[in-house]
């Protein structure tokens, strides 16, 4: 992380949540910032622990918590208080479609428990990104053919390359019809993952999507987006912060 405040947050004027990227904070030296904190052991608590560190460091992001996780538990719900009282934005990173061929659910019911757990502890959900399950792919290795992805149970979020948005997507003995919905019918403005943007960096899978050190010098070219999973960050973080 002190290599990510040095040679490229220290540079951009501002490092933001992806709420103020939607609401128009579009220069191009500033950076929208996101979390998407998976399922993996001690994800929460490192996100907690990198939203301290933010704060300390003057920058604000985004966090996506992800609903049917370990972490989704009564109390943890109420510690997501803390991101914001930190100054940062809580999203819900979106599991529905996969969820309902896990469950033999709706995943309408599914969504809309998630965001009233969410909100029911005081916390304001306005964004969402989809979550790349297992389940979205055609060998369930999270390796193969895309089947689905689980934005697209919103109007705004069409993927024809993998079928009709109105299809059905089978798991099994269990059949889910995809039936898209404009994202304000569950009181969402936004999805991070469909905002424009001019440049994008993330570490999913363990690696930077591009080079590091083309991206620093790159900045200030176009708008940059920026995905750290805490998943990965968990002995790194403990050295930065002890």
């Amino acid at each position: 992380m002190e290599e990510l405040h040095a040679r490229l947050f220290s540079q951009a004027d501002r490092v933001v949540p992806m709420r103020d990227i939607w609401k128009g904070d579009v220069g191009r030296r500033v950076i929208g910032l996101r979390h998407d904190v998976d399922d993996n052991e001690g994800s929460f608590d490192t996100a907690l622990a990198m939203a301290e560190w933010e704060f300390h460091h003057g920058y604000s992001s985004t966090y996506f918590l992800l609903h049917g996780s370990h972490y989704w538990t009564a109390d943890n719900l109420v510690r997501a208080m803390q991101f914001e009282e930190l100054g940062h934005e809580v999203g819900i990173h979106v599991n529905a479609l996969a969820e309902a061929l896990r469950f033999r659910r709706s995943p309408d019911w599914i969504l809309l428990e998630a965001l009233g757990d969410l909100r029911s502890v005081g916390l304001r959900i306005e964004g969402c990104v989809a979550h790349g399950d297992p389940w979205c792919y055609t060998n369930r290795a999270g390796t193969g053919q895309v089947d689905f992805v689980n934005d697209e149970m919103f109007s705004e979020s069409p993927r024809p390359k993998l079928g009709p948005a109105e299809r059905e997507i089978t798991e099994g003995k269990c059949t889910v019809l995809i039936q898209p919905r404009p994202r304000s019918e569950y009181h969402l403005s936004y999805d991070a993952g469909w905002l424009a943007r001019g440049n994008y960096l993330s570490e999913s899978g363990g690696r930077w999507s591009q080079p590091f050190d083309d991206v620093v010098a790159g900045f200030g070219n176009a708008q940059l987006h920026v995905l750290i999973h805490p998943d990965w960050w968990g002995a790194a973080f403990d050295r930065v912060t002890a």
